[in-house]
């Protein structure tokens, strides 16, 4: 008597997106296509909040605010994975992925922004 408690992730087109009203049967493959499409673009602009981050102004109220929308955002993202579709996990990987690199780009550039003098570098003229 074998007893399986692993997880298996499935390569189907039916799929539960996070909520049972975002569900996908096997007669809708393009409306499942567009749902990993906006799973995708999900994941991007989740991996960009911490860039959103470093606009904002510092104040108490306005991080508690930005941790709680990442908290939150986070906690969707968990749920695309938990929907054990390989296919949704592809799409937040490749969008993760993507995000994270637009991300790092930005904020190096917002970094070295911060460094410049403050009367501008002497090869800004």
């Amino acid at each position: 008597m074998a007893i399986n408690n692993g997880m298996v992730v499935h390569f189907r087109v039916n799929c539960e997106f996070v909520f049972k009203g975002w569900s996908t049967t096997s007669d809708e493959t393009g409306l499942f296509f567009f749902g990993c499409l906006i799973v995708m673009f999900y994941c991007m602009l989740h991996m960009n909040l911490y860039t959103v981050k470093l606009i904002l102004p510092k104040n108490l109220i306005v991080d508690i605010c930005w941790y709680l929308v990442y908290a939150l955002s986070g906690i969707m993202v968990m749920q695309l994975i938990m929907t054990m579709n390989g296919w949704v996990n592809v799409a937040v990987i490749i969008g993760s992925t993507i995000g994270y690199s637009i991300q790092e780009s930005w904020s190096q550039i917002y970094e070295k922004e911060n460094q410049a003098p403050p009367g501008g570098c002497e090869f800004c003229n």
